[in-house]
């Protein structure tokens, strides 16, 4: 992932939920491409970063409530999971990792995001 400036990287919500054996992170990531979107799972946590490509600094704002770009979140799991067997998707603006419940493997995943 190219480097990012700070100073434009925001911290989304984040959700953890858990089922089938599994715990999934759903976080909302507005303007965020694929492409540009970087996933490290460890046992117990999920770390995302998103480089803003696009940023809308020409806008005359009236209203700017939300922005649109980069991101980055740290979220801590509740039990621990196996990040080889990790997957992770991005889709209407919301990139949602899944991993199963169980450490298989010590080591942190970078999953494709599909």
């Amino acid at each position: 992932m190219p480097d990012t400036d700070l100073s434009q990287t925001a911290t989304p919500p984040a959700n953890v939920y858990e089922g089938n054996g599994q715990l999934s992170v759903a976080v909302p990531i507005p303007g965020a491409h694929r492409e540009h979107v970087t996933v490290t799972v460890k046992p117990t946590e999920i770390v995302v970063d998103a480089v803003c490509k696009y940023p809308q600094v020409s806008q005359h704002y009236h209203r700017h409530e939300w922005k649109v770009g980069g991101w980055h979140a740290a979220v801590s799991l509740p039990a621990e999971v196996d990040p080889a067997r990790a997957r992770a998707t991005l889709n209407l603006g919301v990139l949602v990792v899944m991993a199963p419940l169980g450490s298989a493997s010590e080591t942190a995943h970078t999953p494709p995001v599909e």
